[in-house]
């Protein structure tokens, strides 16, 4: 799967992009992302959605978990910093920060699929192991639908002015454009995971 915002590739020079193309493109890639996980677990029975891929690892259930632990994290922090900017003070471009560039490339998964760095996941974003199934499908998408409006939202906003906190806290922050471009870069890494453990515990 390659998204919209995979074709501007950004290795030395920053990106720079319409702020109004780079909304565009983040809703569409995010939504597209949705959709791959409905088709995903669509059919999957509840005992398979709980089965950990192997012993210590996670299953199809705590992936969605994890996601919607990390995507809720940004929705507050991405409410907050809107509350506490201006809107009405959008810029026509959106130009990618050296740091967004870094954290996007850390996170992103390559274009062929591959996942390029094992990450460590933070404690506080470590699924639990018995979860309710309709609950953690339900409250999945419910967080990135907000993360979709809270984008939305931010067309009456500066997408390089408006910072947002990281989950390392208020010390890491992030410029909003970069922000979504993470965001994204998780989600489609996790959900290259999501089809690699239903390909083992449905095998």
């Amino acid at each position: 799967m390659i998204l919209l915002s995979e074709l501007a590739i950004i290795n030395e020079a920053k990106m720079v992009i319409n702020a109004s193309k780079h909304i565009d493109s983040s809703l569409k890639d995010l939504q597209g992302i949705l959709d791959e996980v409905k088709k995903t677990i669509k059919g999957v029975d509840d005992a398979t959605l709980n089965t950990p891929e192997a012993e210590g690892k996670w299953s199809m259930l705590q992936c969605l978990k994890h996601m919607s632990i990390a995507v809720e994290v940004y929705n507050t922090n991405t409410l907050s910093a809107l509350e506490s900017a201006q809107n009405g003070t959008n810029s026509s471009d959106y130009k990618s920060h050296w740091k967004g560039d870094m954290f996007v490339k850390m996170i992103s998964p390559k274009e062929n699929g591959e996942i390029k760095n094992s990450m460590k996941t933070f404690k506080t974003m470590n699924p639990h192991n018995s979860l309710a199934v309709d609950d953690t499908i339900k409250e999945f998408f419910a967080q990135h639908e907000e993360y979709l409006r809270l984008i939305e939202k931010s067309r009456a906003y500066d997408l390089n002015r408006v910072k947002v906190n990281t989950a390392l806290g208020p010390m890491v922050k992030l410029r909003l454009g970069d922000a979504y471009r993470f965001i994204i870069g998780h989600a489609h890494r996790h959900l290259i995971q999501l089809k690699r453990i239903k390909s083992v515990v449905t095998a």
